[in-house]
């Protein structure tokens, strides 16, 4: 009889691992970090030898490239079987060389042999099993829900979604439901992060990256020099930031960024048409701080190729000065060790017209989950916060439901499942919520 495990994340937001198992096979869908600053009651190495000491894992499947969904991979037998998006592949591969600094085990071999599989297009990681990886709307580009076939059961397990950025316009994700995995299914295993991290605007939704892009407009054009503190990864945000950034302004980023966001909008335009990773007409170029080096030439090459071409330049202090910038910064993780770029221009240039844009999780300010180093390159200036989430609300969740018709709804990657079916919207399918704990095996 096939069983689904969630190991971790029945009750708590990240270093989520699940489990599926059929006769022999072991699958894992991802196999994340705790978030920095959890309060988790397992902590990743309790996690790595709680999933080993089950058995040999036939493979393992990312639902994207988030470190609370990826971040344990190192811990894996180094032969076993890794699948991910191939887009979501070439932003690890990025990622890897800074994640790997002071690492025992380097991650960025892992990273190259890992297997892509194709959204849309079934496969099967083991005997018995068969997964269809659905594209989905996730702050992180190449996210995928899967549509799994194990033994005579249909499940749907969607990672992290939602249906309020880039890729969720205009339904959709009902389009792709409706074509890719038939209603009824026999179980939803859904995220409910926004349970407990509920932003509300006026109409009661959660603001959408159209939405953050607009209001971003407002704010760059009040003043000359503004400091963006976003994630990386984010990257449906750092497009919005782009193209809000006023003509005549430079839109800066070190090489780092320039690298994801190229690689992001290279592949995205591949998939098919996302104006939101589309080189900007009224900024054709990014300016890259540092000094051009051999790697600026992989940018080059991917910013000649595109529809409408992207170039990127280096940019002088005396530019900046004299035409404004919207830039991507960063807090400084070794304040004690030296002084980062981003730290020389907010000193330089926030006292003459500038501000700080705070687009993270408010969390991080909180003195539950503070983050010092955030909270230091801030240093008490004033913040404007503009940030939208990357999680469905309620409201989507229960969209989701409608379209699927699930026999069975069991809520993960959240603070509140036993809360699950007290919010209006989901109150309605109370009866068909089976709340798990941890380690608590669901036979199929």
């Amino acid at each position: 009889m096939p069983t689904l495990t969630i190991h971790r994340g029945t009750h708590q937001i990240g270093g989520c691992c699940t489990e599926l198992a059929l006769g022999a096979s072991r699958v894992l869908i991802d196999f994340g970090a705790n978030l920095p600053g959890a309060d988790a009651p397992m902590g990743d190495a309790a996690l790595v030898e709680k999933v080993l000491q089950g058995g040999p894992v036939s493979a393992v499947l990312f639902t994207h490239a988030h470190g609370d969904h990826y971040g344990l991979f190192r811990s894996l037998p180094p032969d076993t079987p890794m699948y991910i998006g191939p887009l979501a592949r070439e932003l690890l591969g990025i990622l890897m060389p800074y994640i790997d600094r002071g690492a025992a085990v380097r991650g960025a071999p892992l990273v190259e042999r890992m297997r892509t599989f194709r959204p849309g297009r079934f496969f099967s990681p083991a005997p018995g099993l068969r997964v269809l990886p659905l594209y989905t709307d996730h702050s992180a580009p190449d996210s995928c829900m899967f549509y799994i076939v194990m033994g005579g059961k249909s499940i749907l397990f969607t990672g992290d979604f939602r249906d309020h950025g880039a890729v969720g316009q205009r339904g959709r994700l009902e389009r792709v439901l409706q074509k890719y995995a038939p209603a009824p299914v026999d179980l939803l295993v859904t995220e409910g992060t926004m349970l407990s991290r509920v932003q509300r605007r006026e109409n009661g939704l959660v603001p959408s990256e159209q939405a953050l892009r607009e209001a971003a407009e407002r704010l760059f054009r009040r003043h000359m020099y503004n400091f963006v503190l976003v994630s990386s990864t984010n990257l449906d945000s750092v497009m919005s930031f782009y193209h809000a950034a006023p003509p005549g302004r430079h839109f800066v980023c070190d090489l780092y960024q320039a690298r994801l966001m190229i690689t992001a909008m290279g592949g995205m335009e591949a998939r098919g048409r996302f104006p939101a990773y589309r080189p900007s007409r009224r900024h054709p170029v990014v300016r890259v701080l540092g000094t051009p080096d051999r790697r600026w030439a992989e940018l080059r090459e991917i910013g000649r190729t595109m529809g409408h071409p992207l170039y990127f330049r280096s940019v002088t202090d005396e530019e900046l000065a004299r035409d404004g910038f919207v830039l991507l910064a960063r807090k400084n993780t070794h304040p004690e060790q030296y002084t980062s770029r981003f730290e020389e221009l907010r000193d330089r240039f926030y006292p003459l017209d500038g501000q700080i844009i705070y687009s993270l999780w408010s969390g991080y300010l909180e003195p539950e989950h503070a983050d010092p180093a955030l909270l230091d390159f801030i240093g008490g200036r004033p913040i404007e916060r503009l940030h939208t989430s990357g999680h469905a609300c309620p409201e989507a969740i229960a969209r989701l439901i409608e379209m699927v018709q699930p026999k069975t709804i069991v809520p993960m990657h959240t603070e509140r499942a036993e809360k699950f079916a007290a919010h209006p919207a989901l109150a309605p399918y109370a009866g068909r919520v089976r709340v798990l704990q941890d380690g608590e095996p669901l036979p199929l």
